[in-house]
């Protein structure tokens, strides 16, 4: 072998070792199979700095499960540090969603209410919900854990943290760079995208209902898919750019309606019910039922008609329209 190749195979080879050294320590230390990228939105960084959220392998981040325990045990609030409550003789619903279906004002989230609706001594309502939240984490939580409540009904409402810009990379190449195959090192030479994409793209948005669908159904479960009511005051938009969450040019009306086209595109499946609350609110009036300041999250009242239309949407599947579901909340009101 002449002695120039000879040179370069050694180099190769030097190379490699030493690539894999510090393949090797990397793994040794756990950098980057755990600690969620700081780049998801503002809030879930200041909540993980804070304690508020705990990294998780799989689902990125969890609430800590000693934050608020009294308010977590009347609103049935789950976490993936505590096993499932096993199935008994009550029909069960699982809500499955992000800050919207778990942050309330002074009262209690929806779930509790659409418990007390349905009625407790027929039906029990978990709440596995957990603020910034996409519908790829609620995938993952529902395939590692949540399967095993057996819910006769599964709430669906996500949407909202889909479609806000990350910095950082999106939910699906996040998890991939931190499974046990993904190197280690790349993770040292990876560079920012040029324009910043949404978390959960809606492809991917749209695969993502579907598994949940599928996975439910195979257990003999029914979904209903919410659409998200929104209703955004001037200067909201603006609000969002300088939180990072859109960047300028962004139109948030049209990226979100977008998302909410994927729901209705779910309509006619037998397995799948559309709650088309952004509709009801509209018909009703948004405010007082969204929070002024983000036009997203429900007051107390806006809970209160979740819950009412949701109710609705249980005790009489394919038995209604959204003027059913307005008649519905407008008795609560």
């Amino acid at each position: 072998m002449p002695a120039v190749f000879k040179k370069l195979l050694l180099m190769l080879s030097g190379l490699v070792v030493g690539l894999a050294i510090v393949e090797a320590v990397l793994r040794v230390t756990g950098f980057g199979t755990v600690t969620p990228q700081m780049n998801f939105g503002m809030h879930a960084k200041i909540a993980l700095e804070q304690g508020y959220f705990l990294p998780d392998a799989k689902l990125f981040w969890k609430v800590r499960p000693d934050l608020n325990p009294q308010f977590e045990r009347v609103a049935k609030i789950q976490n993936p540090d505590r096993p499932v409550p096993p199935p008994g003789t009550k029909k069960r619903v699982l809500i499955l969603g992000d800050s919207c279906s778990r942050i309330a004002g002074e009262g209690l989230p929806y779930s509790a209410m659409l418990e007390q609706d349905l009625g407790p001594d027929q039906w029990d309502v978990l709440n596995a919900s957990v603020p910034g939240y996409t519908s790829y984490q609620g995938l993952q939580w529902l395939k590692t854990q949540l399967l095993g409540a057996h819910p006769d009904v599964v709430v669906v409402y996500f949407g909202w943290n889909e479609h806000w810009r990350t910095t950082g990379e999106t939910d699906l190449q996040y998890a991939r760079s931190r499974s046990f195959m993904y190197p280690r090192i790349l993770t040292l030479v990876k560079g920012k995208h040029r324009t910043p994409p949404f978390r959960v793209s809606v492809p991917e948005y749209r695969d993502n209902l579907d598994a949940i669908v599928t996975l439910a159904h195979d257990q003999g479960g029914r979904v209903i898919l919410v659409a998200g009511p929104y209703h955004f005051a001037p200067g909201v938009e603006a609000q969002y750019v300088k939180d990072k969450y859109l960047i300028p040019g962004d139109d948030v009306t049209s990226i979100h309606r977008s998302y909410l086209d994927v729901v209705r595109g779910f309509k006619g499946r037998n397995d799948v019910t559309v709650v088309e609350a952004d509709s009801v609110f509209e018909a009703l009036g948004d405010y007082p039922l969204l929070m002024r300041q983000d036009g997203i999250h429900f007051t107390d009242k806006g809970h209160r008609v979740m819950a009412a239309i949701l109710a609705t949407a249980i005790q009489s599947p394919g038995a209604f329209d959204e003027t059913v579901l307005a008649n519905s909340a407008r008795k609560v009101l």
